[in-house]
């Protein structure tokens, strides 16, 4: 049997991102969301999750009556990753292992539908997809000019696909918030499809070296409240169209601070409190 959670009636579910610890053992880290009052895991596929097998996963899982309601791909790539359908029936597997049916999977870097590569991961898309296990396509960060000429990186050509293939969305509101649009009306365009919102804040700064992976530790990912989205507004729009998918708080490990156990508990506190606090003040609204 699945483990259950017992949120407020009508409150949104709270998760958490597994990827932002991943140098703590699996074990600390639920202990850590359960004391932090989360109603389930977003499961990042990591070193620890290969070698002990989902099993252990779902043991964790049960004992802290936290369930695994996304499987996200690693944060760390490896090897092999650009194969999608080995990737996608890797992550599949995996989410049924926990008993979770949702997975995340980033949309490619690929400039044409003529590519072999776009070619794999419709085909993919099509195998490993089912009603047991839906794949939500996550929409993707800004960091250059020339990440607008990816087939899927606009969220109107998304939208489309999304809708063409009856596919769910995991929306990203930190990734949203770097795309030309406001983040308010990227969240409407994807309506209706959306069941995992990964939610996070955005700095605007310079930032010196002006390197991918440092945009996406102090840029992207903050913590709610310290950037420049309007997440309460997009928390009231959640509440108020009937979301009931999770609201997964996908902080980077740089803003959680997660050298230290201590930031890492008061971390989750504040970022719970925040979500917690803006459903109270829209839910009237």
């Amino acid at each position: 049997m699945r483990p259950t959670s017992h949120p407020q009636p009508g409150a949104l579910r709270l998760s958490f991102s597994t990827g932002a610890l991943y140098h703590l053992p699996l074990r600390a880290v639920f202990s850590l969301f359960r004391e932090a009052g989360l109603d389930g895991v977003e499961l990042v596929e990591g070193p620890e999750v290969a070698l002990r097998g989902p099993s252990y996963v779902l043991r964790l899982s049960r004992e802290y009556a936290l369930p695994v309601f996304s499987v996200h791909p690693p944060v760390v790539p490896y090897p092999g990753m650009r194969n999608v359908g080995r990737t996608l029936r890797r992550l599949v597997s995996l989410a049924q292992g926990v008993e979770c049916d949702l997975v995340v999977l980033h949309t490619p870097k690929i400039v044409s539908t003529e590519h072999p590569r776009w070619k794999a991961f419709v085909q993919a898309l099509q195998e490993h997809s089912t009603p047991a296990v839906r794949v939500s396509l996550e929409n993707a960060g800004f960091f250059r000019p020339s990440d607008r000429d990816f087939v899927l990186h606009d969220l109107h050509a998304l939208s489309a696909f999304v809708r063409l293939h009856d596919l769910p969305v995991t929306f990203d509101t930190a990734h949203a918030g770097t795309s030309p649009y406001p983040l308010l009306e990227s969240l409407a365009l994807l309506d209706g499809r959306i069941v995992n919102v990964h939610f996070s804040d955005l700095v605007d700064r310079r930032i010196i070296p002006d390197w991918r992976p440092l945009h996406t530790f102090l840029l992207h990912h903050q913590m709610p409240g310290r950037g420049v989205l309007p997440l309460v507004e997009v928390l009231r729009v959640l509440r108020h169209s009937g979301y009931c998918g999770p609201v997964t708080l996908e902080i980077s490990p740089t803003a959680l601070r997660a050298w230290s156990v201590a930031h890492v508990r008061s971390g989750l506190a504040e970022a719970v409190r925040f979500v917690r606090q803006a459903e109270a003040a829209t839910s009237s609204v």
